[in-house]
């Protein structure tokens, strides 16, 4: 099988076709461990508007009031300090707010990769809207509890109409029409899920990753985050994995990943089949944290560039030093 010439952080030389990695967590070792580089930036500062209800949901749905030209003038900071991507997560749905596209297309315009998380079945069913998302040069990261049981998908995000596994799966056929999953030289695809496992999914990991790799789709696995409603007192436990199937999932990414397509990336306690890359959080009201699972406010965008903050989440959390990480989520149990 054909591999990249380049190598990234945590993954070496990708083969070419199977979903490797998602266009904009493409990162070198020496670009990542690079204290002068952002690298990548989760940004949830999109609307609160979401027509779902997932019982996992991580964000508190804290009300967007950034003017587009502060957004602007992030996303311009960011591309200052060498951001390979943003993240736009939103609060909500992103694809939703009233400034998506000028958002996007900004970012590409200042050489940053947009990675839009979505729960594709509101919006990208609409084939003029996914031509536009394609041109703007965006990655896409459909919602995916599973790709297979509806009944457990439409229940994570409290559908009692039970449309939406029906609907994403309609997005994500237009998505792969439009050519999302292309396979490019590099590599990478533009076109992946991060899909959360609990009991009652994670026996679906080899499927799903086979999936995955046949029709070049990245696919990471990862667990329920220690913020939002999954670090509530109230969250549903028992749905949590114990050690010994979190070892059967790196186990079945071991199996298919090393010796099927002999791709020997690392299994790291967060995503299984890549590292962590991502350093920074900004919320909608301007306000910044390291890191999704860690929510505490560091400072504000208002107040602060881009710049000081980072050098403020540095000194207070000197294990996100990028020279010494190593791509283990840093709040989550180790291997």
């Amino acid at each position: 099988m054909q591999v990249s010439k380049e190598s990234y952080f945590g993954l070496g030389r990708v083969p070419i076709g199977i979903g490797a990695v998602i266009n904009g967590w493409n990162i070198s070792e020496k670009d990542f461990h690079n204290p002068d580089t952002l690298n990548v930036v989760d940004f949830r500062g999109l609307t609160t508007a979401c027509a779902w209800d997932c019982f996992h949901c991580f964000t508190g749905k804290l009300e967007k009031n950034l003017t587009l030209e502060e957004i602007k003038r992030i996303i311009g900071e960011a591309a200052e300090l060498k951001a390979k991507a943003i993240n736009f997560l939103g609060e909500g749905e992103p694809t939703l707010d009233k400034d998506f596209f000028e958002v996007i297309e900004y970012a590409a315009a200042k050489g940053v990769q947009a990675v839009v998380f979505t729960d594709a079945a509101t919006k990208m069913r609409d084939k003029k809207f996914v031509e536009r998302v394609f041109e703007s040069g965006a990655s896409v990261c459909p919602k995916c509890d599973s790709l297979w049981n509806a009944e457990y998908q439409n229940w994570v995000v409290g559908d009692k109409e039970e449309k939406f596994f029906g609907q994403r799966k309609q997005a994500l056929e237009l998505l792969m029409e439009t050519g999302f999953n292309a396979p490019a030289e590099d590599g990478t695809t533009r076109l992946g899920f991060d899909m959360v496992l609990s009991k009652r999914n994670f026996h679906e990991v080899e499927k799903t990753l086979r999936f995955c790799r046949e029709n070049n789709l990245f696919i990471c696995f990862t667990t329920f985050l220690p913020a939002g409603r999954s670090a509530k007192q109230d969250f549903a436990k028992d749905l949590v994995l114990s050690q010994e199937e979190l070892q059967q999932v790196r186990d079945t990414v071991k199996k298919i990943d090393w010796e099927e397509y002999n791709f020997h990336h690392v299994v790291q306690n967060n995503f299984a089949t890549m590292s962590c890359v991502e350093l920074m959080q900004i919320f909608g009201d301007g306000s910044v944290s390291p890191y999704p699972g860690n929510e505490t406010r560091i400072g504000n965008i208002r107040d602060n560039t881009i710049k000081e903050l980072y050098e403020k989440i540095l000194e207070k959390y000197p294990k996100h030093n990028l020279e010494t990480f190593d791509g283990n989520c840093l709040y989550r149990p180790r291997m």
